[in-house]
């Protein structure tokens, strides 16, 4: 893109450049997690607990290299409960044009049956110090989710329900899923994986399109609606290693640039063996 061709004044039927660049920020943080929606949460908390899994990422925007400082962490809060969270904050002359946006997805989870199911997704952004908050409740006694949504200090209100008829996931609880199950890709690559992420505004139907091992690592694709453009999809492209990580990761966002993103060394790795499900009780 050249910075020379921008023109002096936007016109009026042409998006703030500014709103563009924050929601390209959202976007990096759904990267990393190799699927989907945008950020917020009804409560600035998170359980504390032990920390299995700590990943840290570079991410560069467009020129910006380092722009957003991102870390992915996976914690036991309980027995049989677990949290995956990703916390993001602009950095430099970027935090300057997004009014210090910072944001963090979060997902409360059972380990039960083998596999990981979503109890609590949350979605927090900041901007100029203004909270923004979503939070998707999964009721599976009544079997329903429902949407609740706040702005700033005013109290959460729920905004939408549908029922949940079928294994619905957010994109941490998808993630982590296929990590602590251990499922692995064909061989010679060629699958296409489709799952059903959190019906809201409309039904998605996500795909992963898994390609051929490389030196680089396995590489997949993920084709998914844009939840910003609601007539657009998304492509992203990733490298997996061989524990599903993803070390890699870029796609074109928004028609403003290229986002890369790339696993920096260190860290600490999830142990599929210290997942556990919650000791049954005792009966009388």
């Amino acid at each position: 893109m050249d910075v020379n061709r921008e023109p002096l004044r936007r016109p009026a039927n042409q998006p703030n450049p500014s709103r563009k660049i924050r929601l390209t920020l959202v976007a990096v943080l759904l990267l990393l997690v190799l699927a989907l929606p945008d950020l917020a949460a009804v409560q600035d908390t998170r359980e504390m607990g032990k920390v299995l899994e700590e990943l840290h990422y570079q991410v560069d925007v467009w020129v910006w290299r380092d722009a957003v400082d991102t870390k992915v962490r996976f914690l036991e809060v309980g027995p049989g409960r677990y949290q995956a969270e990703i916390d993001g904050r602009t950095q430099g002359l970027l935090s300057l044009i997004t009014g210090n946006w910072k944001g963090r997805m979060s997902s409360e989870m059972e380990y039960s049956q083998g596999k990981l199911q979503p109890l609590v997704y949350r979605e927090i952004s900041y901007r100029k110090g203004k909270k923004r908050v979503m939070e998707y409740r999964f009721n599976y006694a009544q079997k329903k989710v429902e949407l609740w949504k706040q702005e700033g200090d005013e109290p959460p209100v729920k905004k939408w329900e549908s029922a949940l008829t079928g294994p619905i996931y957010d994109p941490l609880t998808f993630f982590y899923n296929r990590r602590v199950t251990g499922a692995t890709f064909d061989e010679k690559g060629g699958e296409n994986i489709k799952f059903h992420g959190i019906p809201y505004p409309k039904e998605d139907e996500i795909t992963l399109r898994v390609g051929d091992k490389t030196p680089e690592g396995r590489k997949i694709m993920l084709e998914l609606g844009n939840r910003i453009f609601k007539d657009e999809r998304s492509q992203v492209f990733a490298y997996l290693d061989a524990e599903g990580v993803p070390t890699k990761a870029w796609t074109q966002v928004l028609k403003f640039g290229t986002v890369d993103i790339k696993l920096l060394p260190g860290g600490k790795r999830l142990k599929r063996e210290e997942i556990k499900a919650a000791p049954k009780q005792a009966e009388n």
